[in-house]
């Protein structure tokens, strides 16, 4: 290997590096040549979740590669990241670090001293997310101008939290990137409030919130303009938006491939459940755009967990979610057997 040139190093280590950072933090301890060789690609996908130490952590290297390779110890080049899973430390599922009381905890607390440390602990909590929001701020600075792939985590087993991290301001938007995977709601905003714009975006996967007015299609729609794959998750029960897709309109004027991943039962024996999936195969049956029904996710499998792994999948060259065809699934099951 001491004998390739650098920029062929550089694209072999960049197609090794496509697990989230173990691979590229590997390389660079093995040897001071891998480590020089390889510091270009270390950051191409990097995979940050679900802790506030661990975003403040990953900042602060990714820094310094960056005032090193400034320096013009790597010819030239900078660090960048071309893929980022986050999972929020706070809509995650590694939430240890913040479960502090609540206000509405202290209320009912009567004794004096329990009191002061449960305000102490609301402080502290409060400040740790401050922190956060700060951090998240700066990676995004410094990242969204170069990514291609973005899984944005915001919410908990298929249940959709928006505690505290939005808005977070984005500047200078997201110009390449072309794959968005949001699990909750999305949290950019540009300059003074803004809609953050997608021009290059092609493939949206969102959660469907057909009653929340922040969400509505038509404003990504607007925001990101040359959409030909969506994806729509946890879909509960059939709005005029999907009628409306189904049928061939809608807003995504270049839309040519639908995905729909309805949400699973809660548990057997449910009585809305037959009723959903009844007014779901009457959707189906009277679609004339083709839609492509992915199977249901259980509530026992973690967001967060099936998420990296369909955005592993997808770095990794693999096509995640975006099969070209899938017969009914098995998984989807009859109402009869729901009954």
């Amino acid at each position: 290997m001491e004998s390739l040139p650098p920029e062929l190093l550089h694209e072999i280590c960049t197609l090794a590096c496509t697990d989230g950072g173990f691979t590229g933090c590997s390389l660079s301890l093995v040897s001071k040549h891998i480590r020089d060789a390889s510091r270009l690609a270390r950051f191409h996908s990097v995979a940050i979740s679900g802790t506030s130490k661990q975003l403040a952590g990953f900042l602060c290297c990714y820094n310094k590669e960056r005032t090193v390779t400034a320096g013009g110890e790597a010819d030239g080049y900078q660090p960048v990241v071309k893929h980022l899973f986050l999972a929020a430390a706070d809509g995650g599922e590694k939430r240890k670090e913040w479960n502090g009381i609540s206000t509405d905890e202290i209320a009912l607390r009567t004794d004096g001293d329990e009191e002061d440390q449960a305000a102490r602990r609301v402080r502290l909590r409060e400040t740790a997310l401050a922190a956060y929001r700060h951090d998240l701020v700066a990676l995004f600075r410094l990242v969204s101008r170069d990514l291609q792939t973005l899984s944005f985590v915001h919410c908990t087993r298929g249940e959709h939290e928006f505690p505290d991290l939005l808005h977070s301001e984005c500047d200078q938007g997201f110009p390449a990137l072309q794959e968005f995977y949001l699990y909750g709601k999305g949290p950019f905003v540009g300059v003074a409030g803004s809609p953050v714009c997608f021009p290059q975006l092609t493939r949206l996967r969102l959660p469907f919130s057909p009653n929340d007015k922040e969400e509505k299609l038509h404003e990504w729609a607007q925001r990101a303009p040359e959409i030909t794959h969506l994806c729509l998750s946890y879909v509960a029960r059939v709005s005029q938006e999907l009628t409306e897709l189904s049928t061939g309109g809608g807003p995504f004027k270049k839309l040519n491939s639908l995905y729909l991943e309805p949400r699973g039962p809660h548990a057997p024996g449910q009585t809305v459940y037959p009723r959903f999936k009844r007014n779901f195969d009457n959707f189906l049956d009277a679609a004339v755009r083709p839609i492509i029904v992915l199977p249901y996710v259980t509530h026992r499998i973690p967001t967060e967990e099936a998420a990296m792994k369909e955005w592993f999948d997808r770095v990794g060259g693999g096509i995640g979610c975006w099969c070209s065809f899938v017969p009914r699934s098995a998984r989807w099951v009859s109402v009869e057997t729901q009954t």
